[in-house]
């Protein structure tokens, strides 16, 4: 492995943080998952979609990782993918906000700048398509999007903030629009509808459409920790399974893959706090929202009925192992004097007893390989307690990335 690459990865691993190189390096015990998951993505390349998937796992059990390495496997296979993680500032049951933090983290194939603009200049440069996309929003969508894209993409691409801005997830009302499209061509704009924020959904629809439209094989979408929907009230959990509902329907979304990653107790708070499945159903009939009723129960079961990640065996990390010594060996130019097999059992003996995550289990094996280099010889663990060490910094990292640190020579 190439000198720099290979420190980057042991730099990745030291600190836990996700990242598509080392997402390949730990998605050797997932054969069997990435092998379905490559078959899925091939049959939605030759145009026949397929549902997409939710993964479930304890902290720790690799769902991360294993989204990362999706990423990593769709990227290779020509599709737009999209990373979203969950949280208070952007939960489920707000398609605006979903949208623009998922285009902060959208790439397409062989491109490191995430974003929209990309495809729409790859579309831009095609007259057909750019009617081909329009008469699509026409039909399908919010009219105001094609009102959107026609100023954007007649127009000098970013000669407009607003419009850019539209684009970008902060979305303009229909009369601001209208106003935009009127500077951007000079030209009075049609009347279209008032938009309100249930209609963001369109958004996330024309990603659907620009993917193949802009010559991709489609669009995977990644969803993480999609537990914190539990957080919300009756009607915000309502509106997210809706939106999950939404996003793995094949006719809303025909050029879509949506695979979700979700902590294992929440399907226990399904059944034992939430009982969604019983109640959501009868008190969204009762407060007059008809329209998410039928929603429910459909997600809420694909929640439940979710397989668990299968827990890696010693094998497995061995071969895990057996990686990060060869990582870890072009990092520093040495040689380390055991194998994969070996460092695992020389990190099982003190955690034997312990319930140890797959994540601690990589960390403890860099730091072991770290102190073997310095000081010339095995170093003799004693493990007195397992935690997580939160790692702070003084200025917030570029999202889903690493802090870089000066590399020891």
């Amino acid at each position: 492995m190439e000198r720099e690459r290979a420190r980057r990865l042991i730099e990745h691993l030291r600190a836990g943080v996700p990242s598509l190189e080392v997402a390949e390096l730990l998605s050797q015990g997932r054969g069997r998952l990435m092998g379905e998951i490559e078959a899925d993505l091939a049959a939605l390349a030759a145009g026949r979609p397929r549902p997409g998937r939710i993964v479930a796992g304890n902290y720790g059990d690799g769902k991360t990782h294993t989204l990362s390495a999706i990423q990593a496997l769709a990227s290779r296979q020509g599709f737009l993918v999209s990373v979203f993680t969950a949280s208070r500032e952007s939960p489920l049951d707000r398609p605006d906000r979903v949208y623009r933090k998922l285009l902060r983290r959208t790439y397409a194939p062989g491109v490191s700048r995430p974003g929209i603009e990309l495809l729409l200049r790859r579309i831009g440069e095609k007259p057909e398509l750019v009617q081909r996309l329009l008469r699509f929003c026409e039909q399908n969508l919010h009219p105001k999007l094609a009102l959107v894209l026609e100023a954007s993409l007649e127009g000098e691409f970013g000669a407009s903030e607003e419009l850019e801005r539209d684009l970008a997830g902060y979305l303009l009302t229909a009369a601001e629009a209208r106003r935009a499209y009127q500077t951007a061509l000079g030209r009075r704009a049609p009347k279209i509808e008032n938009f309100h924020s249930q209609h963001a959904l369109s958004y996330l629809r024309l990603l659907d459409e620009l993917s193949t439209l802009a010559g991709y094989a489609g669009w995977v979408l990644l969803l993480d920790e999609i537990e914190l929907l539990g957080r919300l009230g009756r009607l915000g959990r309502a509106r997210s399974y809706a939106l999950l509902g939404e996003l793995w329907d094949q006719k809303s979304f025909p050029h879509t893959y949506a695979v979700a990653a979700v902590a294992a107790s929440f399907q226990t708070d399904l059944t034992d706090r939430l009982k969604d499945m019983e109640r959501l159903p009868d008190w969204l009939a009762q407060h007059n929202h008809p329209e998410l009723r039928e929603a429910v129960q459909p997600v809420v079961r694909r929640l439940l009925e979710a397989p668990h990640l299968a827990a890696l065996t010693e094998e497995d990390l061995a071969g895990v192992f057996q990686a990060i010594v060869a990582a870890h060996a072009d990092a520093f130019a040495w040689t380390p004097p055991l194998d994969g097999g070996e460092l695992l059992r020389a990190l099982r003996v003190p955690l034997r007893e312990r319930d140890t995550k797959v994540r601690q289990l990589v960390r403890a094996a860099v730091h072991y390989l770290d102190l073997y280099r310095r000081c010339g010889r095995a170093p003799e663990l004693a493990v007195q307690g397992i935690a997580e060490v939160a790692v702070h910094y003084e200025e917030e990292p570029p999202e889903g990335e690493a802090v870089r640190r000066d590399w020891p020579d």
